[in-house]
């Protein structure tokens, strides 16, 4: 571990630290790695973001805090960056490199995503053979060898090139995105979860090592049974949308959202004969309450409707069933049949909104949810913003948000000062009078 790592990460206020308190990462990593790394900070380790003189220019992307666009209201980089120290170094220049050589000396990790050419500048096969415990993460969309690692992606791209689009969306339309930058955050995981085991031999050996990420292979692994189908059957899993293969699958329209149910299926939770009495109860499905009625939805599922003869018998109960379930479930409230259904036992959720998650008894009870102050710039006072919390809870040493998202260049004193001890005086010589 590097020699007083301090800064968001460190303890304070007497508070336990982090299971990383004491480890340095230097994170130059695009949107592919920087959850990875805030995933770190989370843990307690001092992450320093390696930004540009100016700023990533990523901080750029939308939404923006109450609407104003600008360089330290992106909510994108406030999720992604919480915890982090920032310093701007120009890495196209060699007085750029120079520092960042400085501070490599006092590093336990790096992240980066660089193309080959940028990369080469960077030298992580010099730095490895000065520093022979660092762990150097290179995270890329598609990895750093091979014919297309200096193609360009995106998280949409991914999304294409890995497969689980091609899954996503209805049976009679094109593949469908899924939302919220899931390959980038799988590859920001993936990043910590290599680092951290190349950390664990580095200090049991002294050895470190490259480890290298590619978000295409990540991503292409969260396909369930695709692969396998394929390989074993030539079977193309096909894209069903919200398909209801029986009634009580699938996702249904409450009052003020939806729920997504899963009644009808074999060893999980009660059998559809307990929704009907629910329904029975306040009014509903009664026409279904009928010996063959009850013959048929105590064995009504997946499993059931595959034998011809099953099928066949219990196909005219299908469509009004799925009828009156449809109408039950519009008349109520999506929290109402969410936790009336778990009391039954019945397999349902409510489809969370934004609003509802920020407002859910159990998130709240489980202190969740964690307010930081987040910084907006010189001459702007910090606001408060509620940042979801890490995935993660461990007893003696726990995670939490250490921070918001820093501004550009926020932390250039104490990075270069503190731990690449540039005297201050030369300061000015990389940035100019009054710039620090």
């Amino acid at each position: 571990m590097t020699d007083g790592a301090a800064g968001p990460g460190g303890a304070a206020g007497g508070e336990p630290p982090g299971a990383l308190e004491g480890v340095r990462v230097l994170d130059l990593s695009s949107e592919f790695g920087w959850y990875g790394a805030r995933l770190l900070a989370a843990l307690g380790a001092d992450v320093v973001r390696i930004e540009p003189p100016g700023g990533d220019p990523l901080r750029g992307r939308p939404p923006f805090a109450g609407g104003e666009i600008g360089a330290n209201s992106s909510l994108t980089w406030w999720h992604h960056n919480a915890g982090k120290r920032s310093a701007t170094l120009d890495l196209t220049q060699h007085d750029g490199r120079h520092l960042f050589g400085l501070l490599l000396p006092h590093a336990d990790i790096v992240f980066e995503s660089h193309s080959a050419a940028e990369r080469a500048l960077l030298a992580p096969e010099a730095a490895l053979e000065r520093h022979p415990s660092l762990v150097w993460v290179a995270v890329a969309p598609l990895g750093i060898e091979g014919p297309r690692a200096e193609w360009a992606a995106t998280d949409l791209t991914v999304q294409a090139l890995a497969g689980p689009m091609q899954q996503a969306g209805y049976a009679d339309g094109p593949p469908q995105r899924i939302g919220g930058e899931q390959a980038t955050i799988a590859a920001g995981i993936a990043a910590a979860q290599g680092a951290l085991i190349a950390l664990l031999h580095a200090e049991a050996t002294g050895e470190g090592q490259l480890v290298e990420i590619s978000a295409q292979e990540v991503y292409s692994a969260c396909q369930a049974r695709a692969h396998l189908n394929w390989d074993i059957h030539r079977v193309a899993h096909e894209r069903s949308g919200d398909a209801h293969p029986v009634p009580g699958m699938g996702t249904y329209a409450a009052s003020d959202g939806h729920v997504y149910a899963y009644a009808g299926v074999p060893g999980f939770g009660a059998p559809w004969a307990a929704l009907l009495d629910w329904m029975i109860e306040e009014g509903h499905g009664w026409e279904f309450d009928t010996a063959e009625g009850r013959e048929i939805l105590d064995d009504l599922s997946v499993r059931t409707l595959v034998d011809p003869e099953a099928a066949e018998r219990a196909r005219p109960w299908l469509e009004p069933l799925e009828a009156a379930l449809a109408k039950f479930f519009a008349g109520k409230r999506a929290a109402e049949i969410y936790h009336e259904g778990q009391a039954r036992g019945l397999l349902i959720g409510m489809v969370s909104k934004p609003s509802d998650l920020a407002a859910n008894e159990q998130l709240a009870a489980r202190e969740w949810w964690q307010e930081v102050e987040q910084p907006l710039g010189a001459g702007k006072e910090p606001i408060p913003a509620r940042y979801p919390g890490p995935p993660f809870r461990l007893s003696a040493t726990p995670a939490r948000i250490r921070g918001g998202a820093p501004t550009a260049g926020e932390h250039n004193r104490a990075v270069l000062i503190e731990i690449a001890g540039v005297p201050e005086e030369d300061l000015p010589a990389y940035y100019g009078e009054g710039a620090i």
